[in-house]
């Protein structure tokens, strides 16, 4: 055990020191359980709720219990064995820790104390480590001190001002070291910030720090942060805001590319949720100016390959029809059939950290711990369904075009009956066909839109459902507007997938494709053809569908 912390490294160290020992030939059977049990104890993590996880793996096939809880009595009693004997204090600390943690033996309260002794001992002797190990035995000196001080402030023992102040005395010595540590400055200072009691004494060692940074640095913030939150006196709130800010700003105009539009997007949140009007404009002005060419983005693309014959069903289908009015009226009721969102967890896929980013700012919309927020997953799986049904459907209406060869008239025939919109309004869908048979595709996007909201907000009215708003206050009255009426399509009767589908389609920027809005905003180019076709098949869903009772 002590040649496994001699020198102390890490637990973790101590864990493959004593994995080794036990599998020495001359071990005897009782030593090895002795060897595994103090691994084990080793492995086991601090989580920030301070209960303590692990998966150790001894001689056996299966991980031993995740919890010291779970593990049998015999265990426990190998670690208690040990704490009087074992030389190094960060290791009797851990053991005595554990032991409190499992309320071992008949005074388990003293494990805790004796637990917060040793580690304050810990942190003395690995803050006088000199050798190659210095910088991380400062670190471990770091966790030593701030354990010792989470269990004497968790269970209020007498300890714990004098554990504040080897805390606050670490953090001075960090300031005066060759190269001041601020993440040794950070880790003393940020347990103490959560009592209030201790701010007056941390007021001045966080200014100092403040001092000691570069000005428009990352550490400059954060010390300024934590002196926001230890200085009492608005009126010196309001000027370390400022402070703040200038600080954000000036860190963020030293980047580039993405870096620097995530930074600002952090100096525009604080100044917002800090009332500081000026520099939020000022940000903004900033952000706007960067060309989204410059933020190094690399556009991922994955080519997909239909078979023939999916396409050629698609246009079967048209083919098998009697008239042009059959064909759309096929085409109207043909209803997309949407994929379950993929789990990554249950295949093993990694998630990682995102952002997700309108380009016409550019600005960030939102960002999330994982590749999908919460949601995101499902509304991915339809969007991606969506286009599938946009590809099917772009070539039955290429079909209807190459069987039929309708005149505007035509068309007109057949979406005036029944006649739910006045003709001059129908022309205009019948004018959105032409143009993307045509393949005038801005044309025909900018005509079809607009009678898929009209068209709609007619159908609802004919349903009996409302679609007025009436005034309130200095809000005009008002008739309800797409949003709303995709809201009401299953009050109408419209049965599923169809409200899903046109929220996935026309909902706004977090509820899918969102192509009204990307369309009539100007906020993205011309979209794609099947896009156009999705725009198109909603339109003639809208007047063809019968409506469930």
């Amino acid at each position: 055990m002590d040649g496994a912390s001699a020198p102390f490294i890490s637990y973790t160290h101590m864990v493959t020191e004593l994995a080794a020992a036990a599998e020495a030939d001359d071990r005897t059977e009782a030593e090895r359980e002795h060897l595994h049990a103090l691994g084990a104890a080793m492995f086991f993590v601090q989580q920030p709720n301070r209960s303590f996880m692990g998966s150790y793996r001894g001689a056996g096939s299966e991980a031993w219990a995740s919890t010291p809880d779970q593990l049998p009595p015999g265990v426990h009693a190998v670690w208690n064995a040990y704490t009087d004997v074992t030389t190094h204090p960060a290791v009797s600390a851990r053991l005595h820790h554990l032991l409190w943690t499992v309320k071992h033996g008949d005074h388990p309260f003293t494990h805790m104390q004796t637990a917060i002794a040793h580690y304050r001992n810990a942190a003395s002797l690995l803050l006088a480590e000199a050798g190659p190990h210095a910088q991380a035995s400062r670190w471990h000196a770091v966790d030593a001190l701030r354990t010792a001080h989470d269990l004497a402030a968790a269970y209020r023992q007498p300890q714990l001002t004098d554990i504040t102040t080897e805390m606050l005395d670490l953090a001075a010595a960090a300031l005066s070291w060759p190269e001041p540590d601020h993440g040794v400055i950070t880790g003393m200072t940020e347990p103490l910030l959560e009592d209030k009691n201790n701010h007056p004494r941390l007021r001045p060692l966080l200014q100092r720090a403040v001092d000691h940074c570069l000005d428009g640095s990352l550490q400059q913030v954060e010390c300024l942060k934590d002196l926001r939150r230890a200085e009492p006196d608005p009126d010196a709130q309001r000027g370390i805001d400022e402070r703040i800010i200038t600080a954000l700003i000036g860190h963020a105009e030293g980047q580039e590319g993405l870096p620097q539009l995530v930074h600002l997007e952090e100096a525009a949140v604080f100044a917002r949720d800090h009332g500081l009007v000026d520099a939020l404009d000022r940000v903004r002005r900033i952000q706007q100016k960067i060309n989204p060419q410059d933020l190094g983005l690399t556009r991922i693309r994955t080519q997909i390959n239909l078979p023939t014959a999916f396409l050629n069903s698609a246009r079967a289908v048209i083919d098998a029809t009697d008239s042009l009015d059959q064909a759309l009226r096929t085409i109207a009721v043909t209803p997309p059939v949407f994929v379950d969102p993929v789990d990554p967890g249950q295949h093993g896929l990694l998630q990682l950290p995102s952002l997700r980013l309108n380009l016409n700012g550019p600005l960030v919309t939102n960002t999330s711990d994982t590749d999908n927020p919460a949601g995101q997953g499902l509304i991915n799986a339809q969007v991606f369904s969506m286009e599938f049904h946009g590809l099917l459907i772009e070539a039955q209406l290429d079909q209807v075009k190459e069987r039929f060869a309708p005149t505007t008239d035509q068309l007109l025939t057949v979406l005036t009956d029944p006649p739910l919109a006045p003709a001059n309004r129908m022309r205009g869908l019948a004018r959105a066909l032409h143009a993307f048979w045509e393949h005038d595709d801005d044309a025909a996007i900018a005509l079809v839109l607009p009678r898929v909201e009209g068209l709609l907000r007619r159908r609802l009215q004919e349903a009996d459902v409302a679609v007025i708003q009436h005034a309130q206050g200095n809000r005009p009255g008002q008739v309800s507007q797409l949003g709303s009426l995709i809201g009401n399509m299953t009050d109408a009767g419209y049965p599923e997938p169809w409200p899903t589908a046109f929220r996935t389609l026309l909902g706004g920027p977090t509820e899918g494709i969102n192509l009204r809005n990307d369309v009539l905003h100007d906020l993205a180019d011309t979209p794609s053809r099947h896009r156009i076709a999705l725009a198109l098949q909603a339109a003639l869903t809208v007047l063809f569908l019968p409506l469930s009772e």
